[in-house]
């Protein structure tokens, strides 16, 4: 695991200030602690801070071909190394180190730009071609890993992250209104676009090419050339057999593969399906070895310990449980200000950074369950998509006048799974189009709260007047997909938007702030594929999530694991906020302050607080997503 950013003059002229590339590499020193490496020529600067994993004695980077003509740097891991290496070195290839990453300046060799395709990991990539005078940067398929550039005439600059980018002089720091629109909407802000005017995420399956002066961008994969076709035929018992067995087969793979690894490994265990099934691979492997690592709240609702505490007993882990406090959580959120170098307003981001910080002392390596959920159907609101196809059967009297008041007057549970919040939420967009109401129900502020939100001031565009602002995903995501339903476009939507920009922004930088890598065996694309080609109706069973998942690995866990509510890897904010977090509030969200501002209405801001202090209404989500965009912006955004 890797820190990477270069500079690149698109003419092949000197580049201007090839000073920076010290500076821009050693911004990214907490992603790679072990060692530093640089390339220089005239036109081109790269920089790598390296987090040993494997081959730790000659694996440093930068990484060359036999001939010296392709050189490489890289962040992440590559699972099938060892396969690739086996068929070079059969085709003639030399190789100088036992790295994984080397793999990919060879296959390049005989490939070029096409490598992408054999390889089977999380990566961020620049690779420069000598003979060609081409620059090659690629993101995988997934988006584990992240990259940014930002181009300003004939200088490309590059880098994991946008603190590195901002390192180099002649990047500015102008904000992008339209972004931060998004970001008041979803909570994240979606690929391509970011925080900055002028800084841009290359996105998931992507690939920059440079060359002749002229940068081209392109997809090298795409989920939605392996959704299941529509009307595809109807999936029988002896079918959905085979199916359990090969799910079960590929879930292996995945995990087993991810476990190669020259420094200590373990898991991060919640006690719920995803994470337990990891635990009962790992320790086929090595029984009684596994290190597992847990997060514990003091208010039972957000607390798994009891569920991780018995797989690990089942499995003899060796298990490590943090307590979980306000002022452990304080100081999760005070360090996250800094790594956090665009708004994300996803509070579990703090207990991720509280384990990971937990872990780095006995292990480098961590597995973790993300995407599951989003391939198999883990989430609640995947419910809301099945019930809204029978509400809207409902006379719409009926819907109106009963159902939709009902919804209003719920009463919103401070707890993990705010069900009347779900509900209300429910009843007020069940009447949009399936993928719209989709991202209002996950998302912060619905387009009509944003509205009330935004002041007249409010230099973006307004989410009434220029809806397609907010839902700027839509387009990029569903071009060419075939849904089958609205559950179906649900999923492939949370995959290419929820996942890509904010679970695993949250998982790499929460783990990298404290140097450790963290790997996901359920985006393994082989898996990925084959999910993806499953019919809905074996991911949502009724009203059971993650249905055929489930089958799958009931062999490996009891039954009371298997079929747990879910409760997601969450914080106590909304308590939390009527306590301890309340003078950081105040301060933030002070109405004076929003006034001078200038951008949200602070009679709203004010209302929103008073009645969440008074119980009145729940508004964990707004609040959260407002003091996470003022403490990013005084940190990151000039005066």
């Amino acid at each position: 695991m890797c820190g990477i950013c270069g500079i690149l003059n698109l003419n092949l002229d000197p580049v201007a200030r090839p000073d920076r590339i010290g500076s821009m590499t050693e911004r990214l020193t907490h992603r790679g602690p072990d060692s530093e490496g640089r390339f220089l020529s005239p036109y081109l600067a790269l920089g790598i801070r390296r987090l040993k994993i494997i081959d730790l004695e000659t694996g440093d980077q930068p990484l060359r071909n036999e001939t010296g003509a392709v050189t490489l740097i890289y962040n992440g891991e590559i699972y099938n190394f060892r396969e690739l290496r086996q068929q070079l070195l059969e085709r003639g290839h030399q190789f100088r180190t036992h790295s994984d990453g080397e793999v990919i300046a060879h296959l390049y060799e005989e490939k070029g730009s096409d490598c992408l395709e054999d390889l089977n990991g999380m990566f961020a990539i620049a690779l420069w071609d000598e003979p060609r005078r081409r620059l090659l940067l690629a993101r995988d398929r997934a988006g584990e890993k992240p990259l940014y550039y930002w181009q300003g005439g004939a200088t490309l600059v590059f880098a994991s992250e946008i603190k590195s980018l901002l390192e180099y002089p002649d990047v500015p720091r102008q904000p992008d209104f339209g972004a931060w629109t998004q970001y008041f909407f979803h909570g994240y802000i979606p690929a391509p676009r970011s925080a900055f005017r002028d800084i841009r995420k290359l996105p998931a399956a992507h690939r920059l090419l440079v060359e002749n002066g002229r940068i081209s961008i392109e997809p090298y994969w795409r989920l939605a050339d392996h959704l299941r076709p529509p009307h595809a035929r109807a999936i029988d018992r002896r079918d959905e057999e085979a199916i359990v067995i090969e799910l079960r087969e590929r879930i292996r793979q995945a995990a087993t593969s991810r476990l190669v690894s020259d420094v200590p490994l373990g898991v991060f265990l919640s006690g719920g399906v995803d994470s337990s099934t990891l635990v009962a691979l790992m320790s086929e492997l090595a029984p009684g070895q596994v290190n597992s690592f847990s997060v514990s709240f003091a208010e039972p609702s957000f607390s798994e310990q009891p569920y991780s505490s018995q797989v690990a007993r089942l499995f003899r882990t060796r298990h490590h449980t943090l307590d979980a406090d306000t002022k452990n959580l304080r100081e999760a959120l005070d360090a996250m200000v800094d790594h956090l170098d665009e708004p994300l307003a996803d509070p579990a981001v703090l207990p991720t950074y509280l384990i990971s910080r937990f872990a780095r002392s006995e292990i480098t390596v961590a597995l973790s369950g993300e995407g599951s959920d989003e391939l198999f159907g883990g989430y609640p609101t995947y419910i809301g998509a099945r019930l809204a196809d029978y509400y809207l059967r409902l006379p719409r009297a009926l819907r109106h006048g009963l159902a939709e008041p009902m919804g209003r007057r719920l009463k919103v549970s401070p707890g993990a799974v705010p069900l009347g919040l779900f509900l209300q939420r429910f009843f007020a967009h069940a009447e949009k189009p399936a993928a719209e109401r989709h991202l209002i129900w996950f998302g912060m502020f619905a387009p009509d709260e944003l509205e009330r939100l935004l002041a007249p001031g409010w230099p973006g565009p307004r989410p009434q007047a220029n809806p397609r602002q907010v839902f700027a995903a839509l387009d990029r995501v569903l071009e060419g997909a075939h849904p089958e339903t609205a559950l179906a476009e649900a999923l492939y939507l949370d995959f290419r938007t929820y996942l890509e920009d904010n679970l695993l922004v949250k998982v790499d930088r929460a783990s990298m702030a404290c140097s450790l890598e963290m790997r996901t065996p359920f985006l393994d694309h082989r898996l990925v594929e084959f999910a993806a080609g499953l019919p809905v109706a074996l991911k949502l069973r009724r009203f059971r999530l993650k249905y055929i998942l489930k089958k799958a690995v009931e062999p490996w866990l009891p039954r009371e694991i298997v079929y747990r509510q879910k409760r997601g890897f969450s914080v106590p904010v909304a308590g939390w906020m009527r306590g301890e977090l309340g003078p950081l509030l105040d301060e933030k969200l002070n109405p004076e302050k929003i006034k001078r501002q200038g951008w949200f209405d602070p009679a709203f801001v004010g209302r929103l607080l008073d009645e969440h202090r008074s119980g009145r209404a729940d508004h964990r989500k707004a609040l959260w997503t407002l003091l996470c965009f003022e403490l990013w912006h005084e940190r990151w955004m000039p005066c």
